[in-house]
């Protein structure tokens, strides 16, 4: 089964399922796997794309901005930088 080189970017509706699985990811990692699944049993990604997401939850903390911005559509860029500049906000105050 050959599979595409490069998923298709995320959309708006997308990157927000992402970011919130993002968010719930440190506090709840099995809730957060089971909600991934439960999202691409109902095909709210491409199998390219539940690849590329599964990558980001791999990847550093600080490799997570750049990669999600690649992952993005046009529309949706706005959405991430809206999210990440929450997430630098609440690490901000936590500290």
């Amino acid at each position: 089964m050959k599979k595409s080189a490069a998923p298709k970017p995320l959309t708006p509706s997308q990157i927000k399922l992402v970011l919130e699985l993002l968010e719930l990811s440190p506090l709840a990692p099995k809730e957060t796997a089971a909600r991934f699944n439960r999202l691409t049993q109902v095909g709210a990604f491409s199998e390219a794309q539940q690849d590329a997401i599964e990558i980001l939850f791999a990847l550093d903390e600080d490799e997570i901005p750049d990669a999600l911005f690649e992952f993005a559509d046009d529309d949706a860029r706005d959405i991430v930088r809206d999210g990440l500049a929450h997430e630098a906000h609440l690490r901000f105050v936590a500290a």
